[in-house]
């Protein structure tokens, strides 16, 4: 996770100065509702190339927004989106990413392994909150006539909770637990608490995103 340097959000003056895990320094601007990210270079005295600019208001909304949370400030929004890329490249590539080609991806992950209902939240190419913006994006546009596609988001919707952040042990618990059937009752007893525990991390999370759909189904 990166680390705010310094940000100021008054009337006059609206910016932050992030330290990315690699080193990296970059400057978020606000101005007149414009959104623009550029690297610092020569120790975040120098800027240097832009790596994002928004192009209107309603891409803002739709990249750094969420209905479903209370309300931010645009500067705070914007450090949430990217405080935990590793890298000025990472930022350039999440911001830059259409909702389809997000959804694209999230979808060949989804059909890979299908069988396996726990996985590593390292499996997504994109933030959980990213795929989330992506899928009301596609929520929101779908043909209301269209229950099979609006049926397919939502459950793409509710398998977010099944990627989780996982421990070695977790990760352990979740192949022994959900493996082909060959471990031992003896491991499945020592696995079975920490298995247990991420199971009921996974539905509280599903149930919060159930409550996100009913809230995104109301506004339709």
């Amino acid at each position: 996770m990166g680390k705010v340097i310094v940000k100021r959000d008054t009337p006059q003056q609206c910016f932050a100065r992030l330290e990315l895990n690699n080193g990296d320094q970059v400057m978020i601007s606000v101005a007149e509702a414009e959104v623009k990210v550029t690297k610092m270079n020569w120790a975040g005295m120098l800027p240097g190339p832009t790596l994002w600019q928004s192009g209107s208001g309603a891409e803002i909304a739709q990249k750094f927004f969420d209905e479903t949370k209370l309300p931010q400030r645009l500067i705070d929004a914007v450090i949430d989106r990217i405080i935990d890329c590793r890298s000025a490249g990472d930022i350039a590539a999440r911001l830059s990413a259409k909702p389809d080609e997000v959804l694209s991806r999230y979808a060949a992950v989804l059909e890979k392994a299908a069988d396996r209902a726990i996985r590593d939240v390292s499996e997504v190419a994109y933030p959980k909150d990213l795929i989330k913006s992506a899928l009301r994006h596609h929520l929101k546009n779908v043909n209301k006539t269209d229950k099979k596609a609006i049926a397919t988001l939502e459950a793409a919707y509710l398998s977010l909770s099944n990627f989780q952040s996982l421990t070695t042990e977790e990760r352990d618990a979740v192949l022994i637990m959900e493996g082909s059937g060959d471990a031992s009752a003896v491991e499945r007893v020592r696995h079975g608490d920490v298995y247990g525990a991420l199971r009921t991390r996974c539905q509280a999370e599903r149930a919060a995103l159930l409550d996100e759909l009913h809230s995104l189904s109301r506004s339709r």
